[in-house]
């Protein structure tokens, strides 16, 4: 798209004031060539308007050091240049279409006669004032006047906020952001100093910000935002960049491994139904308590996608995540996982010993999965270190302090075993202080369909397939099996499904064998439908009216059976309201 095509639809900004006969407007491409322009140049320079067209800004006029902001594509009001003298007052608009810039907007007006009269600081050009900083164009820079507006920002700044850099000027920086911290840059303009790598809550990302006031002549002007990083966990990442680089650089191997991060965050759970909504809701708040939580749940439920989303909201998710499978590790192995040893603890141990889960996971958060197949004689001892939050490594006798946050996953009846005595009932509690219970597949079939499409996208990307959906009967295959095996289990049938697809559908014959195997045992037919409701066809005629409640009363109870007891998912499953479904089966109690 070229900058002409624009021209007519573009909005000027109140930032371009004036009447055209008080300001030459020009409107300019990437290269700053005048495509148009208004006739107040005539007045102005003594330019006539169609000699201009074509032309470079810089071959016509020195805007220095504007023309850099310009090139730059910094978003500005009133920024003041002499020229020859004369001192003009300029105003600058990028034009942005489709996250590329095609040129923009540039106002000039003459400084003198202005019906405000403006004192000497607030007159000086803060552009001026910012020196090497005017070079810094990736970086998201805004600039405040002596009282607190914006008059100049870049579009990396206000991407951050999703806005456009013309909306923000002539705001007040105060009032500039949503959901963000008030900006410190009133406070750097009266305590006259710098504020560097300092942590900042901008629309709900925490950014590292730098702050510095404007002065000319011994006097502040205004201040200067920096976004130094869009994200704090940036600064984490490059220090271990630079630490690794120390160490190989001095031959010393890394002490702890860096597999450690979180992958996923609450917006990775893929769902539309009101219980998982709920579900996230409660994960959120939990999250910054820094409570213990147990996750319970059938197998293939997602359970260590959720205990990274808690870590992932939580105060210490900057820390590391570690993540122990009870289950995978023997249990002579178990313990020196845990805890870690020293050389020489015991036969065939690691030359130099080796640090525990406990202690990698300092400062963050330890995920112990399958905590119910530990066995008792481990468990008093995680007990014991949980008490104390210190641990002492296998060989030595010294007791290291540590700061975690525990997270467990488990997908049995814990009460039964601690009734059966399977499971210490005292490390149960401690574990159990917030639990979360997440929903089997077939409680929410309403999700299946979005945890489709999204198991489709990523695998089109994977195997570079190009698959829009699935059939109907494809569909309803899926929405009749009950998936013991939960999302992990859907997964698998869609990844299979990808190996022999063709066309853009997948079509029935292309899901796995036992679930069109499961699919032919279910009652689809209506004489199998009505011989479940207990419709005899032989010895009698019952009338029509009677047939139809046997028929309704016995597909609501399957429908219900079918969505592990849950009501409001069985209703979604036959397609009628909550109260509706309430409503049917008091009908049928009373009888």
């Amino acid at each position: 798209m070229q900058l002409s095509d624009v021209i007519e639809h573009t909005e000027f900004h109140p930032l371009l004031s004036g009447r055209d006969e008080e300001n030459w407007t020009a409107f300019l491409d990437r290269e700053l060539r005048i495509v148009s322009t208004n006739g107040y140049c005539r007045t102005l320079f003594g330019w006539e308007p169609e000699k201009t067209r074509g032309r470079k800004l810089g071959d016509l006029i020195n805007l220095a050091p504007l023309t850099s902001l310009v090139v730059a594509g910094f978003c500005f009001r009133s920024e003041s240049v002499t020229v020859n003298g004369k001192r003009l007052v300029c105003s600058y608009v990028p034009i942005v279409e489709d996250g590329k810039s095609l040129g923009g907007v540039l106002s000039v007006a003459e400084g003198e006669g202005l019906e405000e009269e403006v004192d000497p600081i607030r007159q000086a050009s803060l552009a001026q004032a910012l020196g090497p900083l005017m070079d810094i164009v990736q970086d998201g820079l805004l600039v405040i006047d002596r009282e607190g507006f914006i008059t100049l920002v870049n579009q990396h700044f206000a991407d951050l906020l999703g806005a456009r850099a013309q909306d923000m000027i002539g705001k007040h920086i105060l009032k500039a952001y949503t959901n963000s911290k008030a900006s410190r840059l009133p406070i750097v303009m009266e305590t006259g100093k710098a504020e560097i790598g300092w942590p900042h809550l901008i629309n709900g990302c925490e950014v590292v910000a730098c702050r510095y006031p404007l002065f000319r002549d011994g006097e502040v002007i205004g201040a200067l935002g920096r976004i130094l990083f869009r994200d704090v966990r940036e600064v984490t990442l490059l220090a271990n960049q630079l630490s690794t680089l120390m160490k190989q650089e001095s031959k010393l191997p890394p002490a702890v491994s860096k597999h450690c991060d979180f992958n996923y965050d609450v917006n990775s759970i893929v769902s539309n139904c009101k219980v998982m909504r709920e579900l996230k809701s409660t994960l959120l708040r939990v999250a910054k308590r820094g409570s213990s939580v147990l996750l319970i749940g059938e197998s293939g439920t997602g359970k260590e996608l959720l205990a990274h989303s808690v870590h992932a909201a939580s105060p210490r998710r900057y820390g590391p995540f570690i993540k122990v499978n009870c289950a995978a590790i023997p249990e002579h192995l178990l313990e020196s996982e845990l805890f870690g040893y020293v050389d020489g603890a015991f036969t065939g141990a690691r030359k130099g010993g080796q640090i525990g889960k406990f202690e990698l996971a300092d400062g963050g958060t330890l995920f112990l999965d399958e905590i119910s197949d530990m066995s008792i004689t481990m468990q008093a001892k995680l007990l014991r270190v949980l008490q104390e939050k210190e641990v002492t490594p296998l060989g030595s006798d010294t007791t290291r302090k540590f700061d975690v946050r525990v997270l467990a996953a488990t997908n049995v009846n814990m009460k039964r075993l601690v009734e059966q005595g399977k499971f210490r009932h005292d490390l149960y509690y401690r574990l159990n202080i917030v639990s979360v219970v997440v929903p089997p597949l077939r409680q929410r079939v309403e999700d299946i369909f979005v945890i489709v499409e999204h198991f489709i996208d990523t695998f089109n990307v994977e195997f570079g397939l190009k698959v829009k959906g699935l059939t109907p009967e494809a569909w309803e295959v899926l929405k009749r099996y009950d998936f013991p095996g939960n999302i992990r289990e859907l997964r698998n049938v869609i990844e299979s499904a990808f190996n022999v697809v063709q066309g853009p559908l997948i079509r029935r014959r292309d899901l796995p064998d036992h679930l069109l195997q499961a699919s032919t045992m279910m009652p689809t037919r209506p004489l199998d439908i009505l011989a479940g409701a207990g419709v005899e066809r032989e010895g009698g005629n019952p009338p029509l009216p009677k047939i139809l409640e046997k028929v309704e009363q016995y597909l609501i109870e399957e429908a219900i059976e079918r969505a592990g007891g849950s009501k409001n998912d069985a209703a979604a499953l036959l397609g009628i309201s909550r109260p509706g479904i309430y409503k049917k089966l008091q009908k049928y109690q009373q009888r």
